[in-house]
């Protein structure tokens, strides 16, 4: 029995090897309404530990590395948003917007070494 949200893929190499992997979804938190450090409303959510804060009013979000509720490491600042101020909003930008970083759309691409 595989753990929730963990899949099992077959695969198949050129020289007709078959191999199993397993897939799992990437953590995600959110999305939350809080207060920021000067005490104004925010959006937060968190996908793959990259962590968007959104304030009410703003057009861009701040990114950071962490979790909600833990320790956060600013990474950038300044992130355009194209849509109305809104939780459901936040999180649809934020998933694609780090799946695009992961991939180097936007940046170096990720990589896992098992």
């Amino acid at each position: 029995m595989l753990p929730p949200g963990v899949t099992a893929q077959e695969i198949s190499y050129r020289s007709g090897r078959k191999q199993v992997i397993y897939t799992a979804p990437y953590p995600s938190e959110g999305p939350v309404l809080a207060r920021d450090l000067l005490g104004r409303q925010a959006w937060m959510f968190m996908y793959a530990h990259f962590v968007f804060t959104w304030v009410e009013g703003a057009v861009q979000v701040q990114v950071s590395h962490g979790t909600l509720n833990g320790p956060k490491m600013p990474l950038w600042k300044g992130i355009s948003i194209p849509a109305y101020w809104s939780g459901p909003a936040l999180a649809d930008f934020g998933r694609a917007w780090a799946l695009d970083q992961m991939t180097g759309d936007r940046g170096t691409p990720a990589a896992i070494y098992l």
